[in-house]
């Protein structure tokens, strides 16, 4: 299987549901740990993606800010090139600008419209008015965004070219992505199998577009929890992988290996009494798909799984472990350098 030439990095995923503060100092302390990247989402109507994101570039220097992702539905493509180039801006360059339809969260809020029925192509326009925007390039003759082909930023961006990244789930989506963006963001929960599907759909969608694989990069979140005693911090993943089971799209799913049976369990008990009741039938073989729980040589060797799936971007996601700070610690001195080092 061919490999991205993207650098290998890790870093974490920041949820938009904790005060900005926690937000900002958790960012703090991924920079202050040697990680490379902090990427944030802008998930229901939590916090604005931008506004934390611009917080976090004033309070960090080196660290990628990743904007994974930002919904074309909710803000038109011009508002994202131009909220994407300032931050670019204020951040001296330190953007990388993820864009995701997220259809199932725009269903559960009923805000879906009929831009919504044409995702494929809703995504094609989107991308090209981002990019044409951010480069002063024309873009495609948009049919679904109301868009002049010759719309431009009106000041100079510090990069012609930020790398754009498309929040992809589905194999349209991923071929699309390969097609058309630098990257992909794979978000949720994800497992090594998935992620190797998914990288073999994107490179599928360059090569049909003349494009070089190798020049893509794909970026995933895994649900990391960390800790000295192995068992607490697999327990600590239970309840968010029950929540995440019983909405993920099911491609994750069926692509994952995960056994259909347990994964039925869980959904099931979920439906009747919510994800604390579905945390109680996660077994171990579902966390050993969808997760890196456990000591810090266990969690190394199943990012590891993940890196030779294809991911170039390791982000840790949500839990990093029963005492989040411990945990965020240990994944960056214990856990990262191992990788690093190819020391599996």
């Amino acid at each position: 299987m061919s490999t991205s030439a993207a650098p290998l990095r890790f870093g974490i995923s920041i949820s938009n549901e904790v005060p900005v503060s926690d937000s900002v100092a958790l960012a703090r302390r991924a920079e202050e740990l040697g990680l490379a990247e902090v990427w944030l989402p802008e998930s229901g109507h939590g916090r604005g993606i931008f506004t934390v994101a611009a917080q976090i570039a004033a309070a960090t220097s080196r660290v990628s800010l990743g904007i994974g992702i930002v919904n074309p539905f909710w803000r038109h493509p011009s508002v994202i090139a131009m909220e994407a180039a300032t931050l670019d801006e204020v951040s001296g360059g330190r953007v990388r600008l993820g864009i995701g339809a997220a259809l199932w969260t725009l269903r559960a809020l009923g805000e879906d419209d009929e831009r919504t029925r044409r995702p494929l192509a809703a995504m094609a326009e989107a991308l090209s008015i981002v990019r044409a925007e951010l480069s002063a390039t024309p873009s495609i003759n948009p049919e679904i965004y109301r868009a002049r082909r010759d719309a431009h930023l009106d000041f100079a961006t510090v990069r012609p070219h930020i790398p754009l990244y498309v929040g992809a789930v589905n194999e349209k989506m991923l071929e699309l992505s390969g097609a058309l963006a630098d990257g992909v963001e794979l978000g949720a929960i994800a497992s090594p199998a998935y992620v190797k599907w998914s990288w073999e759909r994107v490179m599928a969608g360059a090569r049909a577009a003349g494009r070089q694989p190798a020049d893509l990069d794909l970026v995933s979140l895994v649900l990391v929890s960390v800790d000295s005693d192995g068992r607490r911090a697999r327990d600590a993943v239970r309840e968010v992988l029950a929540y995440y089971l019983s909405r993920v799209e099911g491609v994750v799913v069926d692509r994952s290996g995960a056994d259909p049976g347990e994964v039925r369990a869980v959904r099931e008990r979920v439906a009747r009494a919510g994800p604390g009741a579905g945390a109680e039938a996660i077994t171990d073989g579902l966390i050993d798909t969808f997760a890196a729980a456990g000591r810090p040589d266990q969690v190394a060797a199943k990012l590891a799984q993940f890196v030779d799936a294809g991911a170039r971007g390791v982000l840790a996601w949500h839990v990093f472990g029963p005492d989040k700070a411990e945990g965020l610690r240990l994944f960056a001195e214990r856990v990262v350098p191992v990788l690093q080092s190819g020391e599996r």
